[in-house]
C-alpha cells in the first residue's frame, strides 16, 4: 500500500509511539528554555518549593504553560507536533477536522495526568522496598499501559485518550 493511499488510516500504535518519543525530546527542551528563564530569578539554585516557595509554584506553571502551548497550538492549527509530522500522522476530531481548543485542553489534561501517575510510578517502582508497595507502583502505571494497549483491540485504532477526548490518530500520508 502506498503513502497517498494509507492517509485518514488509523496510526498503528508503533508509529505513535515514535512520535510520542520525538515530541518528549521537544518536551524536555521546553524544559530546559523554562528553566534557563527561571535560573537568574535564584541566582543558579536549584528550583524547589522547599527553598523558592512561590517562585517554584511559578517555574512549574509556567513549564506546563509552555508545554500546552506547544501541544496546543500545533493540534489545533494543522493537527500535528513535530514528532507527528515526521512519522506523518495527523490528530483529527470525530468529524476529520482539526482540534478544537476545548477538545486541545481535554486531550492535553488527560495525557498530562496519565504522564505524571507513570512516572511517578516508575518513582515507585524504583524505590520500593516490598511486594506491596510494588504493586502499588505497577497500578500507577496501568493507565498508561492501558490507554496504548486499547489501540489495536479497538476497530478505529484509537487509544483511551482518544475515546475520552472525542479524536483520531490517522495517518496523513
Amino acid at each position: 500500500m502506498d503513502l497517498k493511499s494509507s492517509a485518514g488510516q488509523p496510526a498503528g500504535l508503533l508509529r505513535r509511539l515514535a512520535a510520542l518519543f520525538y515530541d518528549l525530546l521537544l518536551v524536555i527542551a521546553i524544559a530546559v528554555v523554562a528553566t534557563s528563564a527561571m535560573l537568574p530569578l535564584t541566582h543558579g539554585d536549584a528550583i524547589l518549593a522547599s527553598t523558592h516557595g512561590a517562585l517554584a509554584h511559578a517555574y512549574h506553571a509556567l513549564w506546563l504553560l509552555a508545554v500546552f502551548a506547544y501541544f496546543g497550538w500545533c493540534w489545533t492549527r494543522s493537527g500535528q507536533t513535530l514528532g507527528m509530522r515526521a512519522w506523518r500522522i495527523a490528530l483529527r476530531d470525530t468529524g476529520e477536522r482539526r482540534l478544537g481548543w476545548p477538545g486541545a485542553i481535554t486531550r492535553f489534561l488527560l495525557g498530562a495526568g496519565i504522564a505524571f501517575l507513570a512516572v511517578l510510578g516508575t518513582w515507585y517502582l524504583w524505590h520500593s522496598e516490598g511486594w506491596l508497595q510494588s504493586a502499588g507502583a505497577t497500578a500507577l502505571l496501568m493507565p498508561l499501559v492501558l490507554n496504548f494497549a486499547w489501540v489495536p483491540f479497538d476497530g478505529a485504532g484509537r487509544s483511551l485518550q482518544d475515546l475520552v477526548g472525542g479524536a483520531r490518530v490517522v495517518r496523513s500520508g
